[in-house]
């Protein structure tokens, strides 16, 4: 919030103010061109803020003979510095520092506005002195000056996009029965699921806070105490960690440390606040002291919570889910999902992004849980991105073909019918990326090596090296002419110790980039994925 600050200032000490009051009419000549004005009252006006580091500081000086001295100063700062002053003779003149824009008024009748003269401000202890010899447009002479206290209002001072953005995932609030495992939808409460990364793409918190429904990101703004199934307004849902036999999961809000270890939050208050940046877009902040947190490795403790000026990402393009697709192949429908970017006119061609879902998920997941569509919006090369469903009633068909004897031709759908209607039906340039998760961390390595004609290159996170049958990627990495890939692991992942090998193969293969970083298998860490999916394919596509 914006704070009252007071500011005493004394007038600069400037030779002829030294002087008596009668040193000019002492002097020989005519002088009824000065006139000379000691203000002793000043009120202040709103300050705005410009731009990055300008403001308009205006402010209006009177006597007791009712003559006004309407004042507004360019300062880099929320209060006058001292220092010198020159004029503008119009307030529509590009704006620049040390800078002022005045005219004296005798009662109702302004003298114009001053063309010459500079205006000097120093300080003395906590006092203001302001004066100055000035020139008004009606060519007649003023000697300014005024003594005593101005008060400012000082606003947030210009905050910049740190880096960090912010995501917003909206669902019900449920409650679940255990006893009868029936889940229960709260009316009049929604679930915000907030993924703060930072400017790398990497995690640095995640909130899921329980509002009224239809909220926007701004309307969020408050104090929210952590608490464990929350299902009431201005609560957030606890950190946990739950581990068993065969099991081991972690939930709720959570922030990094500076090491990189995700501290689950148990107990405290997180505040979400907003500002208005730089360029006007509102910026969010999360702020919390003593959270009580505990650790994965089973430590815990407090922090404290500090992430400034984030940026809200926002959805470009078109988003279309559950897209029915008569599959000949299959002999039955297939749903897919498309993104498509906001020039899309069905003329224009574009580059075209497949991206796969795990084992278990479907064609929105990417979309809905991955939120592809917030990093979209600053690529040089627009493109489509289509997620088609690979997992029918319960089974994974693990794009491949006769998965478990089953008899489902995935990949022949997949190559033969689906990309060329798609890519028909969507304007494809030719240019194609391939990207996925877990199973379509697999199908992604998969399909982009063994059709590496077809694909400009390959991102694959968490990937199953091998479908348990006929198909092992280590095998295929021995495939001449790789496009560029890359693979990312969480050292959290249950998949972790069946990929790590590829870290030391990294230092072989030129075309391959292996990110290992903190994270398990699941959308916290699929989803700082996604803005690097989009950057790699941004850069492949322009070449």
């Amino acid at each position: 919030m914006k704070k009252i600050y007071r500011l005493l200032l004394l007038p600069l000490a400037v030779m002829m103010w030294a002087c008596s009051d009668n040193v000019i009419d002492d002097l020989s000549g005519t002088y009824d061109n000065i006139r000379r004005y000691n203000f002793n009252t000043e009120t202040t006006q709103e300050t705005t803020k410009l731009k990055k580091g300008l403001k308009i500081l205006d402010m209006i000086f009177a006597d007791d003979s009712d003559n006004t001295f309407y004042l507004k100063v360019i300062s880099r700062e929320w209060t006058l510095q001292p220092g010198v002053y020159t004029p503008m003779e119009s307030v529509g003149e590009e704006p620049k520092a040390n800078r002022f824009y005045g005219f004296v008024a005798n009662g109702d009748i302004a003298n114009g506005a001053i063309t010459a003269g500079d205006l000097e401000v120093s300080m003395i202890g906590t006092d203001y002195n302001i004066s100055g010899i000035l020139t008004g447009g009606d060519g007649k002479r003023y000697v300014i000056g005024y003594r005593g206290p101005i008060s400012f209002e000082i606003g947030v001072d210009d905050p910049e996009p740190s880096g960090y953005t912010m995501s917003v995932k909206i669902d019900p609030v449920t409650v679940t029965d255990f006893t009868t495992w029936q889940t229960t939808v709260i009316p009049g409460v929604s679930k915000y699921s907030l993924t703060i990364s930072d400017p790398s793409g990497e995690p640095a918190a995640f909130f899921e806070a329980i509002n009224k429904e239809g909220m926007t990101a701004e309307q969020l703004c408050g104090t929210y105490t952590i608490a464990g199934s929350p299902a009431e307004a201005w609560l957030i849902d606890n950190g946990w960690i739950s581990s068993g036999p065969g099991y081991h999961m972690t939930g709720g809000a959570f922030v990094m440390s500076p090491s990189g270890e995700k501290q689950f939050i148990t107990k405290g208050n997180i505040t979400i606040a907003a500002v208005d940046g730089i360029t006007g877009e509102k910026l969010y902040g999360f702020t919390g002291e003593n959270l009580s947190y505990i650790t994965e490795a089973g430590g815990s403790g407090s922090t404290n919570l500090g992430i400034r000026f984030v940026s809200l990402l926002r959805k470009h393009g078109t988003e279309k889910l559950d897209i029915p697709f008569r599959s000949e192949v299959l002999g039955r429908e297939v749903k897919y999902s498309v993104l498509l970017p906001e020039s899309f006119d069905g003329q224009k061609e574009y580059p075209l992004l497949y991206i796969l879902h795990g084992a278990a998920g479907n064609n929105n997941d990417w979309f809905v849980q991955g939120g592809i569509g917030y990093h979209t919006g600053n690529v040089e090369n627009e493109m489509v991105i289509v997620s088609v469903q690979a997992s029918f009633d319960g089974f994974d068909s693990f794009y491949t073909d006769n998965y478990k004897g089953k008899g489902l031709s995935y990949e022949t759908f997949f190559t033969t019918e689906f990309m060329p209607a798609i890519e028909d039906m969507y304007r494809c340039n030719g240019k194609r990326g391939i990207a996925g998760l877990s199973m379509g961390g697999f199908g992604t390595l998969y399909y982009g090596i063994k059709y590496g004609d077809r694909f400009a290159g390959m991102y694959a996170c968490s990937p199953a090296l091998s479908n348990g049958e006929s198909v092992n990627i280590g095998d295929m990495l021995q495939t001449p002419g790789l496009k560029p890939f890359v693979v990312e692991i969480g050292t959290e992942d249950f998949l972790y110790d069946n990929v790590k090998w590829l870290k030391d193969v990294a230092q072989y293969l030129p075309m391959m980039s292996y990110i290992e970083r903190p994270g398990a298998h699941d959308w916290p860490f699929w989803s700082a994925c996604a803005p690097k999916i989009i950057t790699f394919f941004d850069t492949l596509f322009a070449e």
